[in-house]
């Protein structure tokens, strides 16, 4: 919407809420399947490893307040993404954080998160 950056989102994987920074978007509707991974290290690796493709939606999870403590930014995978030519074609969803400097299409702060027993935990590659 016109005029809204920060949009607080809820739905399946986030009954609770989520939050999606809109600011210069263009895809606002994505189909893809998901690519899941319980750290930031191990996502990190496998976009380094070119093992992401254009469409797949990057899950990364357990990185919230309880699943890692200091809720850590996810400006590596986030940064890597775009440096791979796939910030504008691979959504990033985490439970964990992401700053205003994030580019690509990012949903952070899902809730409840994995650590939590939140719906994002139950998510599997492919779906």
């Amino acid at each position: 919407p016109a005029g809204n950056h920060i949009v607080v989102l809820s739905g399946n994987l986030a009954p609770e809420s989520a939050v999606v920074k809109l600011s210069g978007k263009q895809n606002l509707r994505h189909t893809g399947p998901a690519r899941c991974f319980d750290n930031e290290d191990s996502a990190f690796a496998e976009i380094m490893a070119g093992k992401i493709k254009k469409g797949d939606v990057l899950v990364i999870r357990y990185e919230g307040p309880k699943g890692s403590p200091g809720m850590p930014e996810m400006l590596s995978p986030g940064a890597a993404l775009v440096g791979a030519g796939l910030g504008k074609c691979v959504p990033l969803v985490t439970d964990g954080r992401f700053s205003g400097a994030s580019h690509g299409i990012m949903v952070g702060h899902v809730t409840p998160e994995a650590a939590d027993g939140g719906p994002i935990a139950l998510l599997r590659d492919g779906d």
